[in-house]
């Protein structure tokens, strides 16, 4: 593992990235990820398990789609429908979504938490599973009796990488992030806790770890408020798939036994933020990396009236096809991001509107500014457009991300 990078963070100047840290940069987890052959016809990696040496603290957020599919319904359960409890492991395949799949979708996915938790020595419901990849058709339990035993024989500290990509589906890299920072709590004085992450989209599954000691409920309200500044903000499809999951888990390694962080403690502050930066790469990666997806498109709000007014026209602007397809084709007809933030239904004065792609202006007063489109394409460059919205209507802000959308 190479030496931390320091994080620009006016609040932690502790803060330092994890260069090609992920899954299993803190302590007291290992990952794998193994060919079990959900994927016929080749060798490549399609299930992953997530395992923390012993049951830890771990907090979940699940899809709101009516159609959950049935990793969901089996996770849940397992967490007793309350979204939090211990676990020893998240088990994941790719391949077979096990969505619209009854009861016999259901059977599937106990069994292969039953599985897990037979190789590991723990209870089934300390096992979480989610699936990701074509939807409606039963998945067969024999990948599964193939892969899990040896998906856990092979877990170690440095399987976070292949646990990534056992995850892939559409996308083209493994999506994987890791922090870490030194405490100034002083309860917590001389410790240094990480916090790392693996993602997939546009089906969300998203594995958290820390080494930072948090009890199951405290983990649950970190979890809910950085995934509402992030995932939450992610802009793929139109609405929550049905196999959206984020897990947290914390195995408390980094600080001794016996000392749970207590909420609006420092502690818990420089946790949060250090959750809020790797969920937030996580979210960019996401976003920049899905199908037919060439640029990613983040959308800065700013001065609404209130944070439901910055994401009315945050999300406005960031679901329009039309402007999704403008940013692809590096047209230079920005009036649809003007379009999209006027039918967002906010409050604001449209002669105090001002909008900038790029650090160049394209709206002041009410209309659109005389501008260098040459220039413009310049600075917009071929990895990632920045949208500024201004409304002049308050002090709230938010930020939104998706990818661009060629014309078909």
């Amino acid at each position: 593992m190479r030496r931390p990078r320091a994080v620009r963070h006016p609040e932690m100047p502790s803060l330092a990235t994890i260069d090609e840290g992920g899954v299993t940069s803190a302590l007291g987890f290992t990952a794998s990820g193994v060919h079990a052959g959900f994927y016929e016809g080749n060798d490549r990696l399609d299930c992953a398990l997530v395992s923390a040496d012993v049951p830890c603290p771990c907090a979940a957020l699940f899809t709101r789609n009516a159609f959950s599919a049935a990793p969901v319904d089996v996770s849940r359960d397992h967490l007793r429908r309350v979204s939090f409890g211990f676990v020893r492991a998240v088990l994941i395949n790719s391949g077979n979504a096990n969505a619209l799949t009854g009861e016999n979708g259901l059977e599937v996915a106990r069994r292969s938490a039953s599985l897990a938790s037979g190789e590991l020595g723990c209870r089934e419901g300390e096992v979480l599973v989610a699936s990701t990849g074509i939807m409606g058709s039963r998945p067969p339990v024999e990948p599964f009796e193939r892969g899990v035993p040896l998906a856990c024989r092979r877990a170690a500290r440095d399987g976070g990488h292949d646990a990534a990509r056992a995850i892939l589906t559409s996308g083209a890299h493994p999506k994987e992030a890791a922090v870490s920072y030194r405490s100034t709590d002083a309860a917590y004085r001389g410790c240094t806790f990480t916090v790392g992450g693996m993602a997939k989209g546009p089906e969300m599954l998203l594995v958290l770890t820390t080494d930072a000691p948090l009890s199951p409920a405290l983990a649950y309200r970190a979890l809910e408020k950085s995934a509402s500044a992030s995932f939450n903000k992610v802009i793929v499809d139109a609405g929550s798939s049905t196999n959206d999951s984020c897990f947290l888990l914390a195995s408390g390694y980094g600080a001794k036994p016996g000392k749970p962080i207590r909420e609006g403690t420092q502690a818990f502050r420089e946790f949060s933020e250090a959750l809020k930066e790797v969920s937030g790469r996580l979210a960019r990666c996401i976003a920049s990396d899905e199908q037919c997806v060439s640029c990613l498109i983040t959308v800065h709000v700013v001065g609404a009236f209130d944070e439901a007014d910055a994401d009315r026209v945050a999300r406005s602007v960031a679901h329009s096809l039309v402007v999704r397809s403008t940013v692809a084709g590096r047209h230079a007809n920005w009036s649809h991001i003007v379009s999209s933030i006027g039918y967002a239904d906010a409050l604001f004065m449209r002669e105090r509107v001002s909008v900038d792609v790029m650090g160049v202006p394209v709206l002041r007063r009410g209309a659109l500014c005389p501008f260098d489109e040459q220039r413009l394409l310049r600075e917009a460059g071929d990895r990632e457009i920045v949208i500024r919205v201004d409304l002049g209507a308050g002090g709230a802000q938010t930020t939104y991300w998706t990818g661009d959308l060629p014309p078909g």
